[in-house]
């Protein structure tokens, strides 16, 4: 019961707000949705057809090599999300 409220609550949230306040990346191309994080430096991905999740992670894919992994071991490795017309678009590089 729980888990339709909360679901009926977030789909209220993503309906209610207004369809030019984000962008979700499975509409966008690969190459629309790689802009969109250089630009916003955040992502909208949709999950279980119903809940619009922001995803701030890494630096974009342009400021790779600005990136620094703190932790030794670490490497920098890529972030994908699923667009129109990619099953993995490479947004952002993180450690």
């Amino acid at each position: 019961m729980a888990r339709m409220l909360l679901a009926g609550a977030a789909m209220l949230v993503v309906l209610g707000t207004p369809a030019s306040a984000f962008e979700l990346a499975q509409d966008l191309t690969c190459e629309q949705a790689v802009a969109y994080y250089e630009k916003n430096h955040v992502i909208y991905v949709l999950t279980h057809n119903v809940i619009a999740v922001p995803i701030r992670v890494g630096v974009p894919v342009k400021d790779a090599d600005k990136l620094q992994c703190p932790d030794q071991g670490q490497r920098p490795h890529a972030y994908t999300v699923e667009t129109k017309d990619r099953w993995r678009c490479i947004i952002a590089m993180t450690c």
